[in-house]
């Protein structure tokens, strides 16, 4: 995979260097150079996708969009990594979100995606992997423009939305409504023996997995003068999961086998609210300005939980649960911009407040008494606060025709406290952190771009791996947080250059993460019961190098590739035992696109993921192919488009273990190749009178000379 790699690359580049530009100049004072729109561009700091030019967007999903990059890995439970990192920072507009997935953000609403890898001083320093910001849809120039989209995944999928933007003298409107529902089924099976004791479980899980979901998105503007701008953006969403799972366990201990059939039934109720509030005073555009920003997210959580054995003649219930939980985020934001010298300094003072309270009962059925016992060791009512006042000053300048810089520092001090009433818990810690920043961009010629990267980030522990209370997975199996978890820290370098040319574009960045106090989950043995929790290791090492291609040298043939090649090294002890995993991964993305007629394009995407490596656990190779067609009507606002995804139906999710305590192989996967057919409809688009200037820049067309 590798060879053809390098192979493919070498010969875009001697085609490029006698291949002819299809463009228009449109101004010879500035040139606008107009092409096809790429599905992500790269630079030292970020990787954007464009999601209006990847039809994995059709899937209503941003999971499936994020894997367009090759920065990215996704395990099986949805959880993101940017260059084999995990604990990310998911920002919704420049605002920290309460989602603990990205699941329930709509794509149909998304304009693009930032994964930002080396984040300046004006970003929170939360996030030791990186940052995932996203970037709604905004109101557009035109007075007045509205579309709908639908998209249907035969037979379990489906997805809809719709959005109007209204601009009436100073003020600016953007609604949008959007719906899905899914019906995916997942298909299990682990086998784990426990190296002391030699006991043995062998399970096969089918699970029925049942969603919806309902968002609301409203974002207002209001000039009140040329340099005042008010702006006010509120969502709201609905989303429901119902999980029900049947376990077929068969377990060897002492020599004894057994069997037992086991059936969970939770639904995950959730109603979130978002919302920020900002004003901004521009005295000089793009050079002195300051701003406030008040921002809010909030979930009301309910869980309802019921688990059943299997008797002789039916399912009977053993236990149910009920929970809830109630994160919050809410912030207060001042910045303030003004130039300096050649250049410009940023400023600003922030103050962030979070917490979760959760109330968990477990009961169990005693059949003595014919009545529900409530199980005070499976059942918690923490609360969580954390308090993180910050301070950060950033400057850039253009220090010749050659040379830019962006240095900054920010200074974070956080308190975090953990109580529960029934187990008399009362906790608290303290951080004071330090995260400076560095970015250098030096131009050796038109084409050619060299570029330095410095950053220091931090992840707190988030509640779930705080929490020290007792989460039952299967009789045998046991999860539970750790109240004295401390902050991971990380340490960033980037290298990394460019290459524009007409018809090629490649960006390549060698890049070092060493994380210090590193948070992972691991296992151990505890009377025969297998217990999950999380642990600081020693340290976590990610090197490697990340290539990105774009070749149109063609007017109807576009081509991306993307390589992330890195070397994971990670060290921990625990209870005497020494846990180490160490090896090469690489994650691979290859994009065609053909424009074989007017108005159509057809997309074929290829991702390989080779084998990653976790402190307890190494993945196997994950690949699939995605292939999609989409076709404008013409002299119609109507777009039609059809996706398969995973033509191949090989995606799937494997993991083995073979370390001290326990071995272990588990293979899943669910319903990965589904046929999608969309609709969307773009109606009632008009401009004012006289026609209004543009004010967005298309993301589909170079500006150079500016």
């Amino acid at each position: 995979m590798n060879r053809l790699y390098w192979i493919i690359l070498l010969l875009m580049m001697a085609v490029a260097a006698h291949g002819q530009m299809d463009s228009t100049v449109i101004n010879l004072k500035n040139v606008v150079v107009t092409g096809k729109a790429g599905t992500k561009s790269v630079t030292a700091e970020r990787t954007r996708i464009n999601l209006s030019a990847t039809m994995s967007s059709a899937t209503g999903s941003v999971l499936e969009v994020l894997r367009s990059s090759s920065a990215v890995t996704i395990d099986g439970s949805g959880q993101v990594s940017i260059r084999g990192n995990g604990n990310v920072l998911i920002l919704v507009d420049g605002v920290p979100t309460t989602l603990d997935g990205l699941g329930s953000i709509p794509a149909a609403n998304v304009q693009s995606i930032d994964i930002v890898t080396s984040p300046d001083a004006k970003y929170d320093a939360e996030g030791s992997g990186g940052i995932i910001s996203i970037v709604s849809k905004k109101q557009t120039p035109e007075a007045f423009t509205a579309m709908a989209s639908a998209n249907y995944g035969i037979s379990n999928f489906m997805n809809a939305g719709v959005a109007m933007s209204y601009n009436f003298g100073r003020w600016g409107m953007r609604m949008n409504y959007n719906g899905k529902w899914e019906r995916d089924h997942v298909e299990s099976e682990l086998h784990r023996r426990i190296v002391q004791t030699g006991s043995s479980l062998d399970q096969l899980i089918d699970a029925a997995k049942k969603t919806t979901g309902q968002n609301i998105g409203l974002n207002v503007s209001y000039k009140a003068t040329k340099q005042d701008v008010l702006t006010l953006d509120v969502k709201a969403g609905f989303p429901r999961m119902n999980n029900l799972q049947t376990m077929h366990n068969h377990y060897g201990i002492a020599g004894a086998t057994s069997e037992k059939v086991r059936q969970t039934d939770i639904t995950f109720n959730r109603e979130m609210v978002e919302g920020s509030l900002g004003y901004r005073h521009i005295f000089e555009p793009g050079r002195r300005e300051v701003s406030i920003m008040a921002s809010l997210s909030a979930i009301n959580g309910h869980r309802p939980s019921y688990y059943y054995e299997q008797t002789a003649s039916a399912f009977e219930m053993v236990q149910r649960s009920e929970s809830g939980g109630h994160p919050r985020i809410a912030a207060l934001q001042f910045d303030y911009m003004a130039p300096m010298g050649r250049g410009k300094l940023e400023t600003g003072v922030k103050m962030t407040y979070r917490q979760n309270d959760i109330d968990h009962n477990m009961y169990e059925y005693d059949a003595a008494t014919d009545a529900w016992q409530l199980s005070v060791p499976l059942s918690n009512d923490l609360r969580h606060r954390e308090y993180i006042p910050a301070a950060y000053a950033m400057y850039s300048s253009k220090l010749n025709g050659q040379l830019t810089i962006k240095a900054g520092l920010r200074l974070e001090y956080s308190r975090v406290t953990l109580q529960s009433d029934k187990d008399w818990l009362d906790e608290a810690s303290d951080c004071y952190f330090v995260a400076p920043n560095l970015v250098l961009n030096y131009r050796i010629s038109e084409p050619w771009q060299l570029s330095l990267g410095l950053s220091r980030r931090i992840s707190r522990p988030t509640y779930p791996q705080l929490n020290p209370y007792i989460n039952l997975i299967d009789n045998q199996t046991y999860e539970t947080g750790n109240v004295h978890l401390k902050p991971e820290k990380a340490n960033k370098l980037d290298l990394g250059y460019t290459y524009t040319g007409q018809t090629l574009k490649v960006s390549g960045n060698a890049y070092l993460n060493y994380t210090q106090d590193y948070i992972n989950q691991i296992a151990y043995l505890d009377r025969d019961i297998l217990v999950m929790t999380y642990i600081n290791g020693d340290m976590d090492l990610k090197t490697g190098i990340e290539h990105n291609i774009r070749w149109s040298a063609l007017r109807w043939l576009g081509i991306d590739l993307g390589s992330n090649i890195f070397y994971t090294h990670s060290r921990a002890d625990w209870h005497d035992t020494a846990i180490r995993n160490q090896g090469w991964t690489t994650n691979t993305s290859a994009t065609l696109n053909i424009i074989p007629l007017r108005g159509m394009t057809v997309q074929a995407q290829y991702f390989v993921t080779t084998p990653q490596y976790f402190p307890q656990f190494t993945t196997k190779t994950i690949h699939y192919c995605n292939v999609g067609i989409r076709q404008q009507l013409p002299k119609t606002s109507l777009t039609l488009s059809a996706l398969v995804t995973d033509v191949f139906n090989t995606r799937r999710w494997d993991i083995s273990s073979d370390n001290p305590v326990y071995t272990l192989t588990n293979t899943s996967r669910n319903l990965s190749r589904v046929l999608w057919l969309g609709l969307t409809w773009n109606f009632h688009s008009y401009k004012p009178l006289g026609g209004t200037k543009k004010q967005e820049e298309d993301r589909s067309v170079i500006r150079l000379g500016e």
